[in-house]
């Protein structure tokens, strides 16, 4: 069977962020959430997030039975999770309008909200934080017993925006290429010369990773590298090989006599 198993991910932890429709989005997958937003807390793992899509068809068919066209209209997408603390996040999206003191009916309000789940195996982080906003709303009964951890599942409606985007997506940028600069380099016996290994990302971000990237020499009797540090060791040649993340970039380094 072929496949890239690197593209398979194991969802073992999640958390669920409510802001102010006006919240601002982090910056990326790997910046907090501001302090404008809150955090719900302890969810139930084996609940997960479930996603529902909901969405009116209607099949028009020419004489003789013969299916033409599908049309489309009202959709409707929700998600759905649960949560186990009791705090002022989730009073506020189960009891909106509610205090510590008194409990009124509830009419939801509208919020931004940030699913986001984590992959502890890889690494892999994925948000999606709604373009506008969603309503919330209680899913089914709150039962509270003296064997079970107190739940309550809640289900976010979620609204686009004018140009029909429902979520801006945040993920864990790939790795999509490796380069060493210079490329080439010219060392004296003794002396020490310095490279840079840059990592670029499929969100054309870039990284300096020279001091977790892997050197390697091919020669280390002509040359030796450390974190991006080469030392001329013998006249001659070798080359250096940063390895990092599954990708390897090289620089020819010429070791000249002093």
């Amino acid at each position: 069977m072929a496949g890239d198993p690197s593209n398979a991910s194991l969802w073992t932890d999640a958390d669920v962020y409510v802001g102010p429709v006006t919240a601002a989005n982090p910056a990326n997958a790997g910046a907090p959430f501001g302090s404008d937003w809150g955090l719900v807390g302890l969810l139930d793992g084996d609940d997960g997030m479930p996603e529902s899509r909901d969405e009116d068809t209607d099949d028009k068919f020419a004489w003789g039975g013969i299916l033409v066209r599908t049309s489309r209209s009202h959709f409707k997408l929700t998600k759905s999770f649960s949560v186990l603390e009791d705090n002022a996040v989730t009073r506020s999206l189960i009891w909106p309008g509610s205090t510590e003191s008194q409990i009124i009916v509830p009419v939801p309000v509208p919020v931004k909200i940030g699913f986001e789940v984590r992959d502890s195996g890889t690494g892999k982080i994925k948000r999606l934080i709604t373009r506008r906003h969603a309503i919330v709303e209680v899913d089914g009964d709150v039962d509270e017993n003296e064997t079970d951890l107190t739940k309550v599942t809640l289900v976010a409606t979620i609204f686009p925006d004018g140009s029909k985007v429902l979520f801006d997506r945040q993920g864990t940028p790939v790795l999509q290429s490796l380069a060493v600069t210079p490329s080439t380099q010219s060392v004296a016996v003794g002396a020490i010369a310095s490279l840079t290994a840059t990592a670029t990302y499929d969100d054309t971000s870039t990284q300096d990773v020279t001091t977790t990237a892997t050197w390697t020499s091919s020669a280390p009797t002509k040359a030796t590298v450390v974190s991006g540090f080469v030392k001329g060791i013998a006249t001659g040649s070798a080359t250096v090989t940063a390895a990092y993340s599954g990708q390897t970039a090289t620089c020819a380094v010429t070791v000249t006599a002093t």
